[in-house]
Formats: C-alpha cells, sequence, structure tokens
C-alpha cells in the first residue's frame, strides 16, 4: 500500500544521512564558528592539559631549585634607620659569615611599624607574633618602650647564660635587665645598641634601641655573631 504522505519520496527527509567527519565539520564553518566549536567540544581537555603541564613545570622547578634556609631574621620595629643601611648590613653580615647564596640567606625587617595608622599596627603585630610562633624570628630589635612589653612576657633568653664569657664581659655596660610575668627575678634579656656605629650615626629616634634573642629562635649563634658585629665596628 503506498506511503500515506504529503511529501514525495525523493524528499530530504527521506533521504539517508551522511555523518560528516571533524574535518568536514571545520572546513564548512566560518573562523570564529570554528573557534566556538573546538572550545565547546575540547575546553575541558584544554584545562585538563593546562593543568597537567603546570604541576610538572612546578614539580621540575620544585626539584631543581635548592631551598633557601634564613639563617638570621631580625625584626626591627619601629625603625627609624633608612632602609638602604638595613640592606647594607644585611649583605655585611651575609659575606662575614660566609653564607651560600645557592641555599643560605638573612634577612633584616625593618617593616614592623607599630606607631603608624592602629589597623596597620594591629596587623603588624599579629604578623610578627604568627612568625615568631612559626620560629621564623631569630631577634627582635626595638625602641625600650617596646622592647620592655616582649621582655616582661618572657620572650627573651637570659644572655648571661647564652653569651660566651668574653662577648658578655665586653658588653657588660650595655645589658638591660626585666622581670619576666611569670618571675620576678631579673634576667639580662637584651644589648642597648645606642653606642653601635649603626645607631650612633644613622637612628633618628630618642627611644634608645635594644637587641633580644629570642627563646624559640632556631639560628641563636648567628644571632650572637651579629651583635658581636655591631659592637665590633
Amino acid at each position: 500500500m503506498p506511503k500515506q504522505t504529503k511529501l514525495s519520496e525523493d524528499a530530504e527527509i527521506y533521504k539517508p544521512r551522511q555523518r560528516l567527519s571533524e574535518k568536514e565539520k571545520l572546513k564548512n564553518m566560518s573562523f570564529q564558528d570554528r573557534l566556538s566549536y573546538l572550545w565547546e567540544y575540547y575546553k575541558v581537555h584544554a584545562i585538563v592539559g593546562i593543568v597537567v603541564v603546570a604541576l610538572i613545570i612546578y614539580i621540575i622547578h620544585e626539584i631543581v631549585t635548592p631551598n633557601v634556609e634564613t639563617q638570621f631574621y631580625a625584626a626591627i620595629l619601629n625603625n627609624s634607620i633608612p632602609e638602604d643601611v638595613w640592606d647594607q648590613y644585611e649583605t655585611k653580615f651575609f659575606e662575614q659569615q660566609e653564607f651560600d647564596p645557592t641555599t643560605e640567606d638573612v634577612l633584616l625587617n625593618p617593616a614592623f611599624y607599630f606607631n603608624s595608622d592602629a589597623e596597620y599596627a594591629m596587623n603588624m603585630r599579629t604578623v610578627l607574633t604568627t612568625y615568631i610562633g612559626a620560629s621564623e624570628v631569630d631577634v627582635i630589635i626595638a625602641p625600650e618602650s617596646e622592647f620592655a612589653n616582649y621582655a616582661y612576657n618572657d620572650f627573651f633568653v637570659d644572655l648571661s647564660d647564652q653569651l660566651p664569657t668574653d662577648v658578655y664581659t665586653k658588653l657588660a655596660d650595655y645589658v638591660y635587665v626585666s622581670d619576666t610575668s611569670e618571675n620576678p627575678a631579673e634576667k639580662v634579656v637584651g644589648i642597648y645598641l645606642t653606642d653601635t656605629k649603626l645607631f650612633s650615626e644613622n637612628a633618628n629616634n630618642n627611644d634608645p634601641y635594644i637587641f633580644g634573642i629570642l627563646q624559640n629562635s632556631n639560628h641563636k649563634e648567628n644571632s650572637i655573631e651579629f651583635l658581636k658585629m655591631l659592637f665590633n665596628e
């Protein structure tokens, strides 16, 4: 029985459809359509490929790049010395200790201003406390008004036990003593830096600066060497 339809039997709808290859599909598209098509159908593959390549590059970088360990970190509070001077002392101490530039570093950080904008000061205090808690800071150099707070809260080692006898004897006239919140007995926790060349020639602050080594410092010997360098100029 003839097919009941309003279309002729040779209409396009009855002709078998020919599946086009990807190459043929792209050939018949405009340039913009090709970009849209490729992005739509291959964006997942592209993103995965980019992530994989980035991960490979990162792994290779980590393998071939040696870890750099900071051998001495001093946090300078309420700094009044030009930063380029600190840079010079950073380089001087690095060279004196003959550290390896490929694996070792020295950092004198004068960015901890507690006497500026209240919000900035609060953020800086939080940052410093976090660094100290992570044992990243070895020494605090601060005006006496700030240093006293850290001394009272028992942040510093007793320098009478820590310093070699000859060094302690030489610096006996510059010691800063303090009790702590846990112990009323006073101990030597700091050294006044007023008479060092660094501070006598560069500092612009009536509040004398004091040097103290933190209890959880990982580089106490280097900290002592830095203190000796300051007084041997």
